[in-house]
């Protein structure tokens, strides 16, 4: 766990979390890869079922995954000063960017470089949200059971491209209260 007294400790989750937002590109799901490997696998503050949970349960909550994740991540660290913390690191970068993009935007947005750098980045981040999930199924796909889950979940995201995820979220935390409580004993 972190050795760090409580100014250092916040000041080093903002800064951990204000870089991640400052070099994710490719939305929230985007953000996770880099969440996992500061917090679990850099620092040791969490290990990796945590962050499963952690974001199972940002996917439920309304809002920006990243910033849920960053949040439940600040809070697991160091309480609500810690989720307030992540959540301040993890947006500011955004918010920077934004206003500079707003200033320059007429000017770089037919620019074919700044097309094929963000090509090239959405590229990258398909390859990095892959190696996340690659390696989070070993936290996930525990048993029998939850493989099941995972196909099913998989089979109703492909089935029913417009059914909203929380339907499959809440259904599938049903299921897993079901199996474990009314159905095992």
């Amino acid at each position: 766990m972190n050795q760090l007294r409580p100014p250092r400790l916040l000041l080093t989750l903002f800064l951990a979390t204000f870089k991640i937002g400052l070099v994710t590109f490719g939305g929230g799901l985007a953000m996770i890869p880099f969440i996992r490997a500061e917090f679990c696998e850099k620092r040791g503050w969490i290990n990796n079922e945590q962050i499963t949970d952690i974001i199972a349960a940002a996917q439920t909550l309304p809002g920006v995954i990243a910033v849920n994740s960053s949040v439940l991540v600040g809070y697991r660290i160091a309480g609500v000063p810690g989720a307030l913390t992540a959540g301040i690191g993890s947006v500011l970068p955004s918010f920077l960017v934004i206003c500079v993009v707003a200033v320059f935007y007429n000017a770089v947005i037919g620019n074919t470089v700044v097309r094929g750098f963000l090509r090239g980045i959405g590229a990258a981040v398909a390859a990095l949200f892959a190696s996340t999930l690659l390696k989070m199924r070993r936290d996930s796909l525990i048993d029998r059971t939850a493989l099941i889950f995972f196909l099913a979940a998989l089979a109703l995201i492909f089935a029913f491209p417009n059914l909203n995820v929380i339907f499959i979220i809440i259904g599938g935390g049903i299921a897993g209260f079901v199996v474990r409580y009314a159905i095992k004993p």
